[in-house]
């Protein structure tokens, strides 16, 4: 188990006495299958201008075996203040425990139903929740969850498994503009503020009222909202797309990489399925990130425009994980690829269609890039020891992203472009809405190819490292070794050569053993190893 998180103090509902319950803890990174996270629906009083901020939660929650408490990841401060109320308004109890919170429920609840409950906070959050100056020295209120930051926040299940409905009330000063997951609609009437003392949805005089809510059930890390002085950019060709929010100063430079979505849309839907979400807008924020997949909302980091293309392979990148990582999801940490390996494999394949580089040169890139880490010849894509969610974004990144993406290079490689594709689709369609783990992905593949691909996902999937070749010419061939430590790995490789007519020629050869003899023509020179670039392997 990873370290326990700090403990959260809680104000307003009485806190139980070490020893008055069974001891209990609250897995940092891991689900919690006991229950299931319907519904969400969240209220924030947000003013940029301000200092700190106020709202409430109304939760729903399904018991998947009978509970007597419910368990929510979520941080502690010392200027964040939560209470919680059951749905009469009376205070529910809550522990202090080993990563997060235990919340006493007032009565058993039986596997199979429902129950709700509600909180009420206050003050400057721990994390996940920001209030920054934007590059120009203006304020801006802003989420950012990625990996697992909704906690600093929101009590919550903070799992990429656990996806819910979320509707999103958001108050902010009039003449700022908000923007958030789910149909949006600006100048909403207020809802009916719930019997339990949370602040008052009726916007004040100056202030304006701000509405989401999602169609398609998410993850908390893709709940997403902003509240800051945007200007609006259109982009058109897609009712989806709904105008931009970025800042006025950086319009201009803007429109350099937006203004293929709708093309990237349609080859998307046509490719592998429908869009989920009831709208696709980027909005600017001073994110962490080059740039965030929030659900129907990518959040972009303030310079993504000024480079020379716009940020447009960053916003292919970000598009394919509308797809990919978010309408299907991942359902463990470890399983991260299925998210970011797409969006590296078919953010780059997006934006060769409309006038990037060709996906072979961004490969090449991802190839140097893996090549030259240590978490590549050290760890396997799916590494089970990780400490935090972070890992797999920051220390082994490069498997989940730059391996991940070859992964499914040569994927496409061992089964040819027809059943490629044909597996991904049908895995995509059969799992939207859904957080999965690989072993989905390989049933729908092995199916398309109409053969076993266990062997294929385990050596590149589990397995640190890559082939470690080397290679003797021969006057009528190559003699190729797997030097790596290990068992030899299963591939197919390319070579190609001019003949003794002085044409050029290539053939793809499988290999499978520790040394394996690949033949030539007679009077071949100027051979090339893959010249189409499609293995990953290191020189030996």
């Amino acid at each position: 188990m990873a370290d326990p998180l700090p403990l959260i103090l809680l104000a307003g509902a009485p806190l139980l006495q070490g020893g008055s319950a069974p001891p209990a803890e609250v897995p940092a990174f891991a689900g919690l299958p006991e229950q299931d996270f319907l519904s969400y629906t969240i209220l924030v009083r947000a003013d940029p201008a301000g200092e700190g901020l106020s709202g409430s939660c109304a939760y729903r929650v399904r018991a998947a075996e009978p509970l007597t408490a419910v368990r929510l990841h979520a941080l502690d401060g010392p200027e964040w203040r939560v209470s919680f109320h059951d749905e009469a308004g009376r205070p529910l109890p809550a522990r202090r425990v080993p990563g997060g919170l235990l919340l006493e429920l007032p009565e058993p609840v039986p596997a199979g139903r429902e129950v709700g409950f509600h909180a009420v906070f206050s003050g400057r959050p721990v994390d996940g929740l920001y209030r920054e100056d934007n590059r120009y020295g203006r304020p801006v209120v802003f989420t950012d969850h990625f990996s697992s930051r909704a906690r600093g926040w929101l009590p919550c299940e903070d799992h990429p498994s656990d996806r819910a409905a979320f509707d999103l009330w958001i108050l902010h000063p009039a003449g700022s503009a908000a923007v958030g997951s789910g149909r949006w609609e600006d100048g909403a009437e207020p809802p009916v503020t719930p019997a339990c003392g949370c602040p008052s949805a009726d916007p004040e005089p100056g202030w304006e009222v701000s509405h989401g809510r999602t169609v398609s059930d998410l993850p908390t890390y893709q709940l997403a909202f902003a509240v800051g002085p945007y200007a609006r950019a259109e982009e058109g060709g897609d009712p989806r797309l709904v105008p931009h929010y970025l800042w006025r100063r950086d319009l201009a430079r803007a429109r350099r990489g937006l203004g293929d979505h709708a093309a990237w849309m349609e080859r998307m839907e046509q490719t592998f399925g429908p869009y989920a979400y009831a709208k696709y807008c980027v909005v600017q924020v001073p994110t962490r990130w080059g740039g965030m997949e929030n659900a129907g909302n990518t959040w972009v980091m303030e310079s993504l425009f000024d480079g020379r293309d716009g940020g447009a392979g960053t916003l292919a990148h970000e598009f394919a994980h509308m797809w990919f990582g978010d309408a299907v999801g991942y359902a463990e940490w470890w399983e991260a690829w299925l998210s970011e390996g797409f969006a590296s494999y078919f953010g780059p394949w997006l934006h060769a269609a409309t006038g990037g580089p060709p996906l072979e040169r961004e490969l090449e890139r991802a190839r140097r890039t893996w090549l030259a880490s240590a978490a590549g010849r050290r760890l396997p894509i799916r590494w089970r020891s990780f400490r935090t969610s972070d890992d797999f974004f920051s220390s082994s990144s490069v498997n989940t992203y730059q391996k991940g993406a070859w992964v499914l290079h040569m994927l496409r490689g061992e089964v040819g472009d027809g059943a490629f594709f044909a597996g991904i689709r049908a895995w995509y369609r059969s799992n939207l809405g859904r957080a999965v783990t690989t072993a989905e992905l390989r049933a729908a593949m092995e199916q398309a190819a109409g053969r076993d691909l266990g062997w294929f996902f385990e050596q590149w999937l589990d397995r640190p490292g890559c082939p470690e070749l080397s290679w003797k010419w021969l006057p009528d061939g190559c003699e190729l070794r797997q030097v790596q430590d290990g068992p030899p790995y299963r591939f197919w490789i390319r070579l190609a050569w001019t003949g003794a007519d002085g044409a050029r020629a290539e053939r793809r050869y499988r290999v499978e053993e520790a040394t394996t003899r690949l033949p030539l023509p007679a009077g071949y020179r100027a051979p090339v190893v893959d010249p189409r670039v499609e293995l990953l392997y290191r020189r030996g």
